[in-house]
């Protein structure tokens, strides 16, 4: 049962913050680590969304666009007391495309479309030392891409960056007990900071702007409550505060700001029905925010759920599952209303065991 709800535990938490904070994708876990064994492993997710709005009566279109989600890792055991692991996954993202007609848009019949893409791709060298009684610590680096493109037409502004790298740490403790698969685990996630070239409308020219993606806090946690059914869930604190990027080309100076963190929470319940397949369901939830929220993430917390199961043969593990999300209505930071707003989810993740 262990190693199918990891497997699950890593896709649901993924699905389930396709839309926390409007930019958080990945959730940034990392229970590879306590695998047993050399183990490596691929996932990708899909994320559907459906959200639109209004502003002063415009349409604002489907501004959700689909996008995936590819995260890949190995873990190594060095011996009976060190681990190691290599982690990708991409943190942080978004992808937004307005309507033509909307008011920000170029107007009816253009082709400028109000439109903002931003990504974030991490790698992670994590080691893991066990201590007494089952207790462990691990830490690592972890170096970071970033890169944004923006198009504002009734603005007249756009801006493509530079994609920076940089570094962050992780650090992190845990207790488990396997008689009873229980494990309980908190991790930090630092800031980065980022320095990127921002190239704007041509004629302006280019100049450097300085941002950083935020700090975080995982608490993970799994245990089994009978032979054959385990709980597991986690809450994932996120400090939006810390994201800002600013212009002083772009009118006002701020492109994107947060003044609130969020925290998402997943709580859920495995099954295993046989050696081979094991299935589970979870509900997430995120509060939403006060105030007004960007016009390049126009939703304000979320509800979902969520089901899948594990597949087993020899060595090898294939998880799917899909979930929906309900994402709370928002009002943007230039007014506009977006309510009654979903999304799907589907992912796979695949893992084998070298031993």
């Amino acid at each position: 049962m262990k190693h199918t709800i990891f497997g699950f535990t890593a896709l649901s938490i993924s699905a389930g913050s396709a839309f926390a904070g409007g930019l958080d994708r990945s959730g940034q876990g990392i229970n590879l680590i306590f695998e047993e064994g050399t183990v490596a492993q691929f996932s990708y997710g899909f994320v559907s969304p459906s959200v639109s709005g209004t502003l002063g009566g415009a349409p604002s279109g489907n501004v959700g666009v689909g996008h995936g989600i590819t995260g890949f890792g190995y873990k190594q055991s060095i011996n009976d007391r060190l681990d190691v692991a290599i982690i990708y996954d991409q943190p942080f993202g978004a992808k937004v495309d307005y309507s033509p007609d909307y008011p920000l848009s170029g107007g009816p019949g253009s082709p400028d479309n109000l439109r903002a893409q931003a990504t974030t791709e991490t790698l992670t060298a994590l080691m893991r030392a066990r201590l007494e009684n089952g207790f462990s610590v691990y830490g690592g680096l972890r170096g970071q891409g970033a890169s944004a493109n923006l198009d504002v037409p009734a603005a007249g502004y756009s801006m493509t960056s530079s994609t920076a790298y940089d570094l962050g740490y992780l650090v992190g403790a845990a207790w488990e007990r396997p008689d009873i698969a229980a494990r309980v685990a908190l991790t930090y996630n630092s800031s980065i900071d980022h320095t990127v070239r921002m190239d704007e409308n041509g004629s302006i020219g280019s100049h450097y702007s300085d941002f950083k993606t935020p700090h975080s806090l995982n608490l993970e946690f799994q245990t089994g409550v009978a032979s054959n059914t385990m709980v597991f869930g986690s809450v994932r604190w996120v400090d939006w505060s810390q994201l800002s990027i600013e212009s002083p080309n772009y009118p006002g100076n701020v492109i994107l700001a947060y003044e609130d963190d969020t925290i998402t929470y997943t709580l859920g319940v495995g099954q295993r029905f046989s050696d081979k397949f094991s299935g589970a369901i979870s509900v997430g939830f995120e509060d939403s925010v006060p105030g007004a929220v960007s016009d390049l993430g126009p939703t304000n917390g979320s509800v979902s759920l969520g089901i899948g199961g594990t597949y087993s043969r020899n060595n090898a593990e294939i998880t799917f599952g899909v979930r929906h999300v309900w994402l709370g209505d928002a009002t943007t930071d230039s007014g506009a209303v977006f309510t009654d707003n979903s999304a799907w989810a589907a992912a796979i993740n695949l893992t084998y065991h070298f031993d």
